[in-house]
Order: structure tokens, then C-alpha cells, then sequence
């Protein structure tokens, strides 16, 4: 699965884990309390947060590496037109 689409889908699963515990919050406003729904919002939440953010780095490390690469492959390629030139001149 593209790791992009994976954090997207951690995204949205990030913000319905933090709805619950507010509304949890909410429900513990109102008088009636719901820890369990607190708790674990919160922590579906932060974990999911924390693995979105962990996916999210490692692809940007794959684009930061590709790019580099074409880069390096670019220097070669116009290093040996140059001295291709330099030769026939």
C-alpha cells in the first residue's frame, strides 16, 4: 500500500480517536462519565498520530534518497557529454 495513502487513512483515524475522547469529555461535563472512551480516544489517537508521523519521515527519506540518486545520475551522464566534447574539439 503507498505509504501516503497509509498515512492519510492514520490522519482521519487520528482525528475520529480525538473526537471520541472530547466527546467523552463532554459526556463527563454533563454528568455522565465515560473514562473508558476517554482513555482510549486519547491513546488511539496519540498512536496513531505517532505512526502517521513515523510513516510520513520514512517516505520523505525514499524522496530525499531518489532525488539524490537522479541527481548523481545526472552529474554522470552530463560529466561524460562534457568530456565526449572536449574530445572531439
Amino acid at each position: 500500500m503507498n505509504k501516503r495513502l497509509l498515512v492519510l487513512i492514520l490522519s482521519f483515524a487520528t482525528i475520529i480517536c480525538y473526537g471520541y475522547a472530547l466527546g467523552g469529555l463532554g459526556a463527563l461535563m454533563l454528568g455522565r462519565a465515560k473514562p473508558f472512551v476517554i482513555v482510549a480516544g486519547f491513546a488511539g489517537g496519540t498512536f496513531c498520530l505517532w505512526l502517521a508521523f513515523k510513516l510520513w519521515r520514512q517516505f520523505l527519506e525514499e524522496v530525499e534518497n531518489e532525488n539524490k540518486n537522479e541527481n548523481e545520475t545526472e552529474e554522470l551522464l552530463c560529466g561524460s557529454e562534457e568530456k565526449d566534447n572536449e574530445n572531439r574539439g
